[in-house]
């Protein structure tokens, strides 16, 4: 006997037990196949399922959510412009920065200047543009 949960939204929850194995109800519904009454009354969504310790949790696939379109794109930046940018939106220092990638403190702010520059940003607030600030002072 395997133990189904089946989830059909947010805040339903409908227990089963079923005489089909774990592995194999997993497989058919992964398939698109639909071996329960239950799961052919579901909406025609995708459902997905997975094994977890004998039991089989089954729920419509997730919705990928597009990505939030950047305002301004670093076209024209170098491989090192990129990669200082990059890590200065993930919030990283001017000081970590240089030591994850080995360059002075100093080459890192005149990377995010040049940054600053080339996509013409020079409107735009420091602080929305790099989540922390970061000193143009060598310490």
């Amino acid at each position: 006997m395997t133990r189904l949960l089946y989830l059909p939204d947010d805040v339903t929850v409908i227990q089963l037990e079923v005489d089909m194995p774990a592995a194999q109800l997993c497989a058919a519904v992964n398939a698109g196949i639909r071996p329960l009454a239950v799961l052919r009354s579901a909406p025609p969504d995708r459902l997905t399922a997975s094994e977890m310790g004998g039991t089989v949790v089954v729920a419509p696939a997730a919705q990928r959510a597009t990505p939030p379109k950047r305002t301004h794109t670093p076209a024209s930046l170098s491989r090192r412009q990129k990669q200082v940018h990059e890590l200065s939106i993930r919030g990283l220092s001017s000081g970590e920065i240089a030591l994850l990638l080995n360059l002075s403190r100093r080459t890192v702010n005149y990377h995010l200047n040049q940054v600053k520059n080339r996509m013409h940003l020079g409107e735009i607030p420091q602080a929305a543009l790099f989540p922390m600030s970061f000193s143009s002072t060598e310490d």
